[in-house]
């Protein structure tokens, strides 16, 4: 293909009439025609500027061959696409599903789906970044038994649990265990609920801990409460503890009473 020949496919495939392409670089309608005619050859000055309008090298212009070459622009989108797709690939063979042909009513029984990226899980047995199910596995994950880095359920752990009962760094339920607790029975570092029991306990009801404050207090260097004792490292008085737990904690609290005396034996 001739460097005439050439200029001649870029023009008509941008839709450009000799004239106007002409005007772009300057020249005469006359001038384009013979350099399509391969009467005349372009300076090299025009020769870099039909090469940047159009996007291509010199050296596709300037050499003769049958081999029709790519636009800079065309090849850098199908670099674009085959970068694309090379990474679809990559994450298709990261990810990996599987889902039990086994039903429990409209669940999968087992729902497996991990991989790189945001892959969700609904069955009754459930793993992926997002689980839900009976049995939840996930960074996040909503079930009855939940376990993952933020977890919704009956039973959760995680590094931030709600629940029924939840285990976790942040914990919130009604029996919750971590570092921060909240809870009606919550036991951590810093709790909060109506019995507390933990480094700095605030408990409504009982709260035993090495600072305590609540109806019934016990604390190993502070205790403020209406009952309070406090033991520096000494066992509490069980008895006592135990007298008052039963005379000053209502009957409604049921088993709580029973836990919290419990509690107190530990400390």
């Amino acid at each position: 293909m001739t460097l005439g020949e050439k200029i001649f496919k870029l023009r008509t495939e941008q839709g450009l009439s000799q004239e106007t392409f002409g005007e772009k670089l300057g020249v005469s309608r006359q001038s384009v025609s013979k350099w399509e005619t391969d009467q005349s050859i372009p300076e090299l000055d025009k020769i870099v500027a039909v090469s940047e309008l159009f996007g291509v090298s010199t050296d596709y212009l300037l050499k003769e061959t049958e081999v029709s070459c790519q636009t800079e622009k065309e090849e850098w989108f199908q670099d674009e696409k085959l970068i694309r797709e090379e990474s679809a690939a990559n994450n298709r063979r990261a990810h990996y599903e599987y889902r039990s042909k086994k039903m429990i009513g409209n669940l999968p029984l087992v729902h497996i789906n991990v991989g790189v990226g945001l892959y969700r899980a609904k069955g009754v047995i459930a793993v992926g970044a997002v689980a839900q199910g009976g049995l939840a596995i996930g960074f996040v994950a909503m079930g009855g038994l939940a376990v993952g880095l933020v977890s919704l359920g009956l039973l959760a752990f995680a590094t931030v649990a709600f629940g029924l009962m939840a285990f976790g760094s942040f914990a919130m339920g009604v029996i919750s265990i971590g570092a921060f607790s909240f809870g009606i029975f919550s036991m951590g570092a810093l709790c909060f609920g109506q019995f507390a029991f933990g480094a700095s306990a605030h408990g409504a009801q009982v709260a035993v801990g090495d600072a305590a404050s609540g109806k019934i207090a016990l604390g190993y260097s502070r205790a403020v409460g209406a009952y309070t004792e406090v033991s520096n490292r000494n066992p509490f008085d069980y008895e006592n503890a135990c007298r008052l737990i039963d005379e000053h904690v209502s009957s409604n609290w049921l088993f709580f009473k029973s836990w919290a005396k419990g509690m107190v034996r530990l400390f």
